[in-house]
């Protein structure tokens, strides 16, 4: 196994996440969105409705338009 090379395909695949993600790629950040798609994963409802509600929480959260809600930590 060349761990050179596949050293150096990691840190393109973080350059390629970095830049994809923006600001949200701060692993506080991360910790936060996984933590409220735990939380809505471990709630009522249907996996359609499941992913309707991230998509609306989190995917759309920081997106220009989405609107200035900000999550209340409930």
């Amino acid at each position: 196994m060349d761990f050179k090379k596949l050293g150096q395909q990691v840190g393109q695949l973080k350059k390629q996440a970095e830049d994809k993600l923006g600001d949200r790629a701060e692993p506080e950040n991360l910790k936060r969105d996984a933590k409220e798609l735990r939380e809505i994963l471990a709630g009522d409802g249907s996996l359609a409705e499941k992913a309707k509600q991230a998509k609306e929480e989190v995917i759309d959260r920081d997106k220009p338009g989405a609107g200035d809600q900000q999550d209340t930590g409930q």
